[in-house]
């Protein structure tokens, strides 16, 4: 179009933002299998933002599967983030100064212990526990949630919690007992099952 930049012409003959504003709510539906519905925002945005940048250098044919494959990719590289850190997600607990000024220094010091240890047991699981158990705990996801999200049986998932549940109990016991029988508090062995 005459008297347009570069720029004003793709967007008014953008095939990827027509299909975006036709498709949004599928799309938001769609990722929402893959993450949680806090996340979901930022995965069309962002997905929509690369489909629209790589656009601009070049015409794509099939701009609503497109979106959707790019969408798809950013979910799950934003689960494998996290599944990585588990400890970068959970919530900071904003303790009563009260029951701080009674813990002693080694009460500190046990409590990041365990919850080192805890992060190594979680790191140790199979990675389709560990995905399971991740969304459930540190997401808070239902059963029924996630079972949708990774396609499988509500029991299945039942199934990979209490696994994680009883995996990390004997994870943290074993090396609490160790600690203790060693009479110091060492630093937990960098996630490796021993």
């Amino acid at each position: 179009m005459p008297g347009l930049s570069e720029k004003e012409q793709h967007k008014t003959n953008s095939a990827v933002l027509s299909a975006y504003k036709t498709h949004v709510e599928a799309l938001r539906r769609f990722i929402s299998r893959f993450v949680g519905k806090h996340d979901v925002e930022d995965v069309v945005q962002e997905a929509f933002m690369r489909a629209y940048n790589t656009e601009s250098g070049k015409p794509i044919e099939q701009p609503k599967s497109y979106l959707f494959r790019i969408a798809k990719h950013v979910a799950l590289n934003q689960l494998r983030q996290r599944s990585r850190k588990p400890t970068d997600y959970l919530e900071d607990f904003d303790a009563p100064d009260v029951l701080v000024s009674e813990w002693t220094l080694e009460d500190e010091i046990m409590a990041q212990q365990k919850l080192g240890f805890h992060c190594a047991a979680v790191a140790a699981l199979p990675p389709k526990c560990r995905k399971v158990y991740l969304l459930r705990k540190v997401y808070g996801m239902s059963y029924k949630d996630i079972a949708a999200t990774l396609q499988i049986s509500d029991s299945t998932v039942e199934a990979h919690i209490s696994k994680g549940y009883a995996r990390c109990d004997q994870y943290i016991a074993k090396r609490m007992g160790e600690t203790s029988k060693r009479g110091l508090v060492s630093q937990p062995n960098n996630g490796r099952a021993q």
